[in-house]
């Protein structure tokens, strides 16, 4: 609970911080595919992976700034879309998506803001700041193209 308190306030900074600057993003190729590959639970610690997940999930990220966020869950395919911007900060690399419309799959402690936050780690690994209001923590791994 300690960590996820920490998290929260490192979004909560990032978000409030004024000295984040827009990557350009002539340097990254698109379109980009991110594929959910872990979740973890922020109250028992259980690991998921693969077949073991509840869902399957993919983001697709394209040139034009637009973002599509797929879901299959029993067999049921649901999409989102929105669009995104890549933003630099002390701590690192992340990308602020913005949905179009209220959407089950906006996995965020606010989802009324339809804003979520995805932080590039060093693995070159996405993980959701979910995990900072009890949700998941969920890593997404980019799927060659």
């Amino acid at each position: 609970m300690k960590n996820a308190l920490l998290l929260f306030l490192s979004i909560a900074t990032l978000g409030s911080c004024q000295k984040d600057e827009v990557v350009e993003t002539q340097t990254t190729t698109y379109p980009q595919t991110w594929q959910l590959v872990k979740s973890t639970s922020g109250w028992t610690n259980t690991i998921l992976t693969g077949a073991a997940l509840p869902w399957q999930e993919t983001y697709v990220f394209q040139a034009d700034s637009t973002f599509t966020k797929t879901r299959i869950q029993n067999g049921q395919a649901v999409d989102a879309h929105g669009t995104f911007s890549v933003r630099t900060s002390t701590s690192g690399q992340y990308s602020i998506l913005t949905y179009n419309a209220t959407n089950s799959l906006i996995g965020t402690c606010t989802p009324s803001q339809l804003k979520e936050y995805l932080f590039v780690k060093p693995n070159d690994t996405l993980v959701n700041s979910w995990e900072a209001c009890d949700g998941p923590r969920l890593e997404y791994e980019k799927v060659a193209q």
